[in-house]
């Protein structure tokens, strides 16, 4: 069992979302989506319980990430 992780990039929700990295971008549009809660030099990262809790009320399904 892995440790959820803090925060997730575009990456990572791709993968928790199930879809492809052009709707993630669509989805980050979005007014209901969490804000961002950093700008790094990977680009923007979001709290992990944010896109979850977001998820579940705009009734999606998540993906448990995977862990090295």
């Amino acid at each position: 069992m892995g440790v959820e992780p803090l925060v997730v990039a575009a990456a990572e929700i791709v993968q928790m979302l199930g879809v492809g990295r052009a709707r993630v971008f669509q989805l980050l549009k979005t007014p209901d989506f969490p804000a961002p809660v950093a700008q790094l030099t990977v680009g923007k990262v979001w709290r992990y319980t944010d896109v979850v809790a977001w998820a579940q009320r705009t009734g999606r399904t998540v993906v448990p990430l995977s862990t090295p």
